[in-house]
Order: C-alpha cells, then structure tokens, then sequence
C-alpha cells in the first residue's frame, strides 16, 4: 500500500472532524467520492452520501460527489467510484458494508486505489471493515457476537470505534478475545477521533488519543504507533 488511509471512531461529518479531514483532504489532490454502501439502500444511502458531500464542500473540495449505489445501479456507481482520490465509507453496519465490497468490485477498486497514492477514510463501520479482523455487532452465534475476517487492508488490526472506555465494550473484547488470531492488535477509537495510516505507521488525529488495547495504554495526539 503506498496510500494513506484514515481510520475514524464514528461521529463522522461533524464540526469536531473538520480538522482531522481537511488534513485529509490536503493530502488527497483530487476528487472526493462518498459511498455510504453501510447503510440500507434508497433513503439512507442517499441521506449517508449527502451528508459526506456537504462536510467536504465546507471543507474547500473543488471536486466532491456522491457515488450512485453498486447495489442499484453497478455501471453508474462504477464510472464515478474510478474518479476518486479519496473515497469516503461512512459508518452504519459493518456486516452490510463488508458483504458490498466483497461481493462486488468496490474492494477491489478500493485496493488499487491505494496501491496508486490515492486515499480511503473509513468511519466506524468504513473503519471496521478495513482492519484485518471486525466484530459484526448485527450477527449473533452460539458464543455471542461474531467476528469475521475484514478486507486486511490495515493488516494486523481490528478496529472497535465509538470508544469510551473497555466497560463499555466487555462483549466486543470477549468476543476479541475468543474469535481473533493471537497478535492482532485491538484499537479503541473515540468519535470524532482516529489514525491516519501510511508506510510510517499508524498516527494518533483528531479529539482524543487512540487506545491501544492490547497494550493497555493510549497513543497520544500526533504520536506514531507500528503495529507490531
């Protein structure tokens, strides 16, 4: 991967990620492309994908537009999909969002994206999805929640977003804990808070430090982490 990508805790689109993305968007040159393909088809989609257009345009993007749905309309979301510099996944759910990537060439896309210089923000679930792990909070089996294997294209990480804390999260991490290969490392990503991540590591931007689970502590604003 010789892109950037963006890992974000949730809270997407609000005043409080305005800075952490026009960073972003600095460091894009080029068009801005929202897919919320997490959330259901039709209305929420096309709420989801509004939404992410009108944050960038505050933020100064001279190109921004919001991709037709791959579920719908395949040719068209493609044609506008290929324009992207940064592509834009905003949350919902992770198992909705991971079924569209994989079953169509959005993934795909999204891979050669990167392996070009370009760049991909994902936001709680957009974020899940891009670790090599991800809990599916929709999807219950015998032992409770499920994990499944994400796209992998942050190897070595499994995000859980929305962070406040592991009380918070007790059933996600025994779910980590019982369904996730030894040494994938576990990030904690408050709202409005998150990574950017390129061939130096993984940096801490945004509100509030990120937490690094399985080492039980937090990675300061600006600090870059390897994952090990």
């Amino acid at each position: 991967m010789t892109g950037l990508v963006c890992l974000q805790g949730g809270g997407e689109f609000s005043l409080g990620c305005r800075a952490m993305d026009k960073a972003l968007l600095d460091r894009s040159h080029g068009p801005v492309v929202i897919t919320a393909l997490a959330a259901e088809p039709g209305a929420d989609y096309r709420t989801a994908t509004a939404n992410g257009v009108s944050h960038f345009r505050v933020l100064g993007a001279s190109e921004v537009a919001a991709a037709p749905d791959v579920r719908e309309d395949p040719a068209a979301a493609l044609a506008v999909l290929r324009t992207a510099r940064l592509l834009v996944l905003p949350g919902g759910s992770p198992s909705r969002l991971l079924t569209a990537l994989t079953t169509s060439p959005v993934g795909e896309l999204l891979a050669s994206l990167l392996d070009d210089g370009g760049t991909v923000l994902g936001a709680s679930a957009g974020a899940m999805v891009l670790g090599s792990w991800t809990v599916l909070p929709d999807r219950r089996g015998p032992a409770g929640l499920v994990v499944a294997e994400g796209l992998g294209v942050v190897p070595g990480i499994l995000v859980v977003p929305h962070w406040s804390g592991g009380t918070g999260r007790s059933d996600w991490l025994r779910a980590i804990k019982e369904g996730v290969p030894a040494g994938i490392s576990v990030l904690g990503l408050p709202e409005e808070s998150g990574v950017f991540v390129d061939d130096r590591g993984l940096t801490a931007v945004g509100q509030l430090p990120t937490r690094l689970v399985n080492e039980e502590r937090d990675l300061p604003l600006g600090k870059i982490w390897r994952v090990p």
